[in-house]
């Protein structure tokens, strides 16, 4: 499994339960994401970690990758 795919997942739960909830409900929730994602940095921190995550496989990995791209 992905190293990033228990968040992938909690985020496309979260936006599938605001597709299909009442407007308030949905507006509260985008409201206390707003206020986590200014607080914390989160959106910084996950793409950053994603671009760690990739560097080190592709350090650790080099002829994984290279089949991946001569296939």
């Amino acid at each position: 499994m992905h190293a990033f795919a228990p968040i992938v997942v909690l985020a496309l739960a979260l936006i599938t339960f605001c597709a299909v909830a009442p407007k308030a409900r949905a507006q509260w929730i985008a409201d206390r994401a707003e206020i986590v994602e200014r607080y914390t940095g989160l959106t910084t921190l996950l793409l950053s970690g994603l671009i760690l995550y990739w560097l080190a496989r592709l350090l650790v990995l080099q002829s994984a990758f290279v089949r991946l791209i001569q296939n």
